[in-house]
């Protein structure tokens, strides 16, 4: 504690003036010592991506409050994780689903539109997508096509969420996303044997109907610039080192990717309640020293014995 400005008091007042002195210096020590801990928490939860069991048990409260909201008569329980490109999903999706049993994975570009006609382009995007700029064209138009949520069938993904929901089973195609096209493989997803659906994608949380149906919705908020080097190593087996090429990305980056993430992707995160800030998943589809996703998944294992 600071020395007190009354240094030898005499009188009963200067008494009672260094007691209320003593006790004003203690509040403000102590809400110091508050604010300290509190910024520390904040810069723990966002750069590093461990929460405090504080944190811990209010996810464990969204959680709880997500199943008491089930409809009683519904047969799947939906998990929607929305983020931006190179954020992730995929790994993490793969990750919960690998660690819950009764668990499946419906992915947002499985419902991609197919390109069957060209798309008319812009005197602005023919640059960009053009037959140069040291790449495919088709691969060059894919990357701007999967940045747009119009590029997606979400009337599609509804009926086929609301089927699991009723109980009953669905078959969804697998869309190559490297080839751009639709695979001739099938995912079939049967509810007498899933309880508990992973949904993952761009801009599951922009639309507002496949929104409804999702129970627990979850955030993955990744730095932008770990996200465009995930993207970068992505896209480097069609870039082939080439300067022209990586010139090209970089502008299609700017112009459609950061743009859709900051027009669609960011704004969409406050129907979340859960945000995963920066976890880091390893190789082998394990979580590298997260205890929040420890935790989320020992919670998801409950609620897929429930149903």
């Amino acid at each position: 504690n600071p020395q007190s400005p009354i240094p030898n008091p005499q009188s009963p007042r200067e008494i009672l003036e260094l007691n209320l002195i003593d006790k004003i210096y203690k509040i403000i020590f102590y809400l110091k010592i508050y604010i300290l801990f509190t910024q520390m928490e904040y810069i723990v939860n966002k750069e590093i991506g461990l929460f405090t069991p504080k944190l811990q048990r209010k996810n464990n409260d969204y959680l709880e409050e997500s199943v008491k909201s089930m409809n009683r008569s519904q047969k799947v329980f939906i998990v929607g994780l929305c983020g931006g490109q190179g954020g992730g999903k995929t790994k993490l999706s793969k990750v919960l689903s690998k660690n819950i049993p009764g668990s499946a994975i419906i992915e947002e570009r499985n419902f991609f539109k197919p390109m069957t006609t060209k798309r008319k382009l812009s005197a602005g995007d023919e640059p960009l997508v053009g037959e140069f700029g040291g790449y495919s064209k088709d691969r060059k138009l894919l990357l701007v096509e999967l940045s747009n949520p119009n590029s997606y069938d979400y009337d599609k993904l509804y009926n086929t969420l609301k089927k699991l929901i009723d109980g009953n089973p669905v078959h969804i195609r697998k869309f190559d996303e490297d080839q751009g096209t639709y695979t001739g493989e099938e995912i079939e997803i049967n509810p007498e044997t899933v309880s508990l659906v992973i949904v993952e994608g761009y801009f599951l949380f922009k639309n507002r109907k496949v929104r409804e149906l999702i129970n627990l919705k979850i955030y993955s908020e990744i730095d932008d610039d770990v996200r465009l080097s995930r993207l970068l190593i992505n896209e480097n087996k069609y870039l082939k080192n080439n300067p022209v090429a990586f010139k090209t990305f970089f502008m299609i980056y700017e112009k459609y990717i950061k743009y859709s993430y900051d027009q669609y992707i960011v704004p969409s995160k406050q129907y979340a309640k859960i945000i995963l800030p920066n976890y880091t998943v390893n190789e082998d589809q394990t979580i590298k020293g997260d205890d929040t996703l420890e935790l989320l998944i020992t919670n998801l294992q409950n609620v897929a014995k429930r149903k």
